[in-house]
């Protein structure tokens, strides 16, 4: 069993809470040092970056998997507490964005799971972002041998 993911510590956890704390403590600040009718922009804008970094997070971040494991002929995805395993023949389709940050690989599967049915994760980050990636090939290739037998 071989982990194919790398760490979402920083992308679904660090960044969001520098993110919200950051403009939590901006509003506070206004809001105590007595927020007029002119400095209303002051707490406005703030208000709407939140709403727009947790669409942000919910779009981009927050749907990845904790850990993906590679066992030969399925692929276990944890999220949390709950786990889905996935055969590669189930696979329909493999959607992969490299210059994201982070690097994010979709499965798209034939039936629900426990997680879903649209499976994201992000691969170990890796320093050339212009070549392909070896994790997301040798996975389309074995899906489709899978599917082919």
């Amino acid at each position: 069993m071989k982990k194919i993911s790398g760490s979402t510590f920083y992308f679904k956890k660090l960044f969001p809470t520098i993110w919200f704390g950051f403009l939590a403590f901006f509003i506070i600040t206004a809001v105590l040092s007595g927020a007029t009718a002119e400095s209303f922009m002051f707490i406005v804008v703030p208000a709407f970056m939140v709403v727009f970094g947790f669409l942000f997070f919910k779009k981009l971040l927050w749907d990845l998997a904790d850990e993906v494991y590679d066992e030969g002929d399925s692929l276990l995805f944890r999220k949390g507490v709950k786990e889905q395993r996935v055969f590669l023949k189930d696979i329909i389709n493999i959607s992969h964005t490299p210059m994201q940050s982070p690097e994010k690989v979709v499965l798209h599967l034939r039936e629900e799971g426990a997680i879903g049915k649209e499976l994201a994760f992000n691969p170990p980050m890796r320093f050339n972002k212009f070549a392909k990636n070896p994790i997301v090939n040798d996975l389309i290739d074995r899906v489709d041998r899978a599917k082919r037998t």
